[in-house]
Parts: structure tokens; C-alpha cells; sequence
């Protein structure tokens, strides 16, 4: 069993390794895919032929794509509503008892994205895989191709909306200065130097960069020490007080950094699940550049 967790949003793979064999051990790949396009922007596909062609033995694959999201919402990878969630995730035999560890290939804020979908459906027992499986298979451990399906199980929906953001809550931020609204993307599209293609390019006004890919160590896709982690957000947001609002292009980079605030003891995180390609397509809200 699964008693030995730390309670913490990482696990490292010698973990994981130990862990495999557990009865109430739920792995899995949410990996998208990224590819430019010959004009530059970025397009996401499905990672389902990344987990057939090798994962870590036990391992379920959830398409974030195109599956656990609300496709009436008009945007892309929204949360779905609470009943719906809870029945999809009973449907794939994760439930109230399991503890689930997620991973993706290449950036990890696809990992991050289920994390923080979980929790904000209740689920508590959930951790990233640290490294996830560039540094499982660095690592010579077992890899397998076989797919894995589970027996049902019981998911109680319990959504937690202070997890949960939306436009009029960053509106209310902003307003209140009790707190910040965080941007999770790179510097260039911070500064409206490149763009999303959102409509607008450029941030929320008012809000502060936390890049989600000055959190990791670049040559092994590991999370930075947490001492390292702890400067990088001193020096990104200065001394946080109050609630933060992570946001970035459609919700996904920014439960990266939600993910890390969480591991620094910061309790009053939320994500703007719609992000940019709402607030930047909304004449009316405010952004800025340079």
C-alpha cells in the first residue's frame, strides 16, 4: 500500500519504482504532444502513440486533448462539470481510495494540468511523477507496451472552487491588489514579444511573470530544490501574501506553477482555467505589453 506518500505534490521514480506493485496505485500519461506549425504556432496532438509505443508498466493513458474536458464551453481543455468528471474517472477505475501518480513526456505542465484537475475535484491523493518518463527511461527501468485498463471504482464529486478561477475573480485581484495574478508563460509572450494568437498579445494587466519553465532543471526535466524554487519565486513575485492566480495561454502551463507555490506552502492558489484565449479575445478586459 501507498502509506509511505509524503503527502507532497512530487514523487521522485525510485518511489514510483518501489510503489508499482500496489493494489490501490492508479499511474497515468496525460502527455499532448506539441508541434509547430510551418507558420510558427504551436499545435497539439494526442500523446496516445507516445504511451503505445512505451510506458511505465501499469500505466493508464487520458487523452486531455480530446477527453475530461467541457466541449460546450467553446474553449479548449476547460474543466468539465463535477458530476461528469467523477463519472469519468470512476469509468477508468480511479476512485476516493486510489492514489494516483501522473506523468507526461517532454514539458510536464500536461502532468500538472490532471494533477490540479484532480484536487479540484476533491482528490487529494495525487502527485506528479518528478522527471516523469524522459528520466524513468534515463534511468534503464522497465517500460512496457501493454495497456492497462481498470475495474470501476467509486469517485465522489467534491469540487473545491477556491482552486478554481475565473475572469471576474482575476477582475477582483486586480482590483484588491490582495494578492497577485500570475503569468506562467515565457518571458517573450509576457512581453507581447511573440504571441499565442489569442487575438491580443501581451498579459493580463497588472499581473507578474512566474515562467513554469524556470521551475524545472533544464538538462533532466526535474523540478528545481525547493531552496532554488523558493529564490525563483522571490525574485519573480517579491514576498506573496494574500491569494495568487496562476493564468497562461488555455490553463495548462499555469498549473505548473500552481503545482510549485503549492510545494512552497502557499494554500490559497488558484488557476484562471480559461486563461489568455478568453481574456485575450474580450476587447473589454485589460492587457499590456512590454
Amino acid at each position: 500500500m501507498t502509506t509511505d506518500w509524503n503527502g507532497r505534490a512530487l514523487v521522485d521514480t525510485d518511489w514510483l519504482a518501489a510503489h508499482l506493485e500496489d493494489e490501490n496505485l492508479r499511474i497515468v500519461d496525460a502527455s499532448v504532444v506539441m508541434t509547430r506549425t510551418d507558420e510558427g504556432a504551436w499545435k497539439p496532438s494526442s500523446g496516445r502513440g507516445s504511451y503505445e509505443g512505451g510506458h511505465i508498466p501499469g500505466t493508464q493513458f487520458i487523452d486531455l486533448l480530446t477527453e475530461v474536458q467541457d466541449k460546450s464551453s467553446g474553449l479548449n481543455f476547460t474543466l468539465p462539470g463535477a458530476e461528469d468528471f467523477a463519472k469519468d474517472m470512476a469509468g477508468r477505475g480511479i476512485g476516493d481510495d486510489h492514489m494516483v501518480v501522473v506523468y507526461a513526456t517532454a514539458v510536464p505542465w500536461w502532468a500538472t494540468r490532471f494533477w490540479w484537475m484532480l484536487r479540484a475535484n476533491g482528490h487529494d491523493q495525487v502527485a506528479v511523477l518528478d522527471g516523469g518518463l524522459d528520466k524513468w527511461r534515463k534511468e534503464g527501468r522497465t517500460i512496457s507496451t501493454e495497456a492497462t485498463v481498470h475495474p470501476g471504482a467509486k469517485f465522489t464529486a467534491n469540487r473545491r472552487p477556491e482552486l478554481i478561477a475565473d475572469k471576474d475573480d482575476v477582475q477582483t485581484m486586480l482590483t484588491s491588489r490582495n494578492g497577485a495574478v500570475i503569468n506562467a508563460l515565457s518571458r517573450q509572450l509576457f512581453t507581447g514579444e511573440s504571441d499565442l494568437g489569442y487575438g491580443r498579445p501581451g498579459r493580463i494587466a497588472g499581473s507578474v511573470l512566474l515562467s513554469s519553465l524556470g521551475l524545472i532543471d533544464q538538462d533532466n526535466g526535474t523540478y528545481l530544490p525547493e531552496d532554488a524554487l523558493r529564490q525563483t519565486v522571490q525574485d519573480g513575485l517579491g514576498d506573496l501574501g494574500g491569494e495568487a492566480i496562476c493564468y497562461c495561454g488555455g490553463g495548462i502551463a499555469a498549473t505548473m506553477a500552481a503545482l510549485v507555490l503549492d510545494l512552497l506552502g502557499y494554500d490559497k492558489v488558484s488557476v484562471y482555467d480559461a486563461s489568455l484565449q478568453e481574456w485575450a479575445a474580450d476587447e473589454s478586459l485589460p492587457m499590456e505589453t512590454g
